[in-house]
């Protein structure tokens, strides 16, 4: 932290409420933060419930986003799936008005970011995103969503309502 005191002449050093006529008498001490550094990324892993690893995650403040520390994988119907380190997504998109009955971050993790995946590449994945490689079609994107919020544990309702969304409204996604 570095403190750095103005001179009572100052016209940045202020006494109280800025005054257009009252001249400035006393000097103010002004405090410059310097933000510790980050720790490791291993400090942000957030935990997934039931049988699935942690996600290694940190939330981009300034873009609104969270992004992907490192490599993550799943296998599904034998296929392993890769979302690479430095992705971005956020969360489940959810809209505003209906985060009373259910928040993004009450969702899942797991799913949005593979979903979000799939659905930005319209199920053509890069070769490397998918050992063996294979396509998907918007059900399965959708169907594999399901699935894992199953996985990581999300109340019954919850991800049906979530899963019911994608399937009605998904399109304008996928055809974009």
């Amino acid at each position: 932290m570095t403190v750095v005191t103005l001179p009572a002449t100052s016209p940045h050093a202020t006494t109280g409420p800025p005054s257009l006529t009252q001249p400035v008498t006393t000097p103010t001490t002004l405090l410059e933060y310097d933000p510790p550094p980050l720790p490791p990324a291993d400090a942000y892993r957030v935990a997934a419930a039931g049988d699935l690893p942690p996600v290694p995650l940190t939330y981009d403040s300034a873009g609104h986003v969270w992004r992907l520390l490192a490599d993550y994988s799943y296998t599904y119907d034998g296929v392993t799936l890769t979302v690479k380190a430095g992705y971005t997504y956020d969360l489940a998109s959810v809209p505003r008005p209906l985060w009373w009955l259910i928040a993004p971050n009450e969702l899942s993790l797991v799913a949005p970011l593979f979903h979000d995946l799939l659905y930005e590449f319209r199920g053509v994945l890069p070769a490397e995103n998918a050992r063996p490689y294979c396509t998907f079609t918007r059900r399965e994107a959708d169907d594999l969503f399901l699935h894992l919020m199953e996985a990581e544990g999300i109340a019954w309702w919850r991800r049906n309502a979530a899963y019911s969304a994608v399937r009605a409204f998904g399109w304008t996604f996928w055809n974009t």
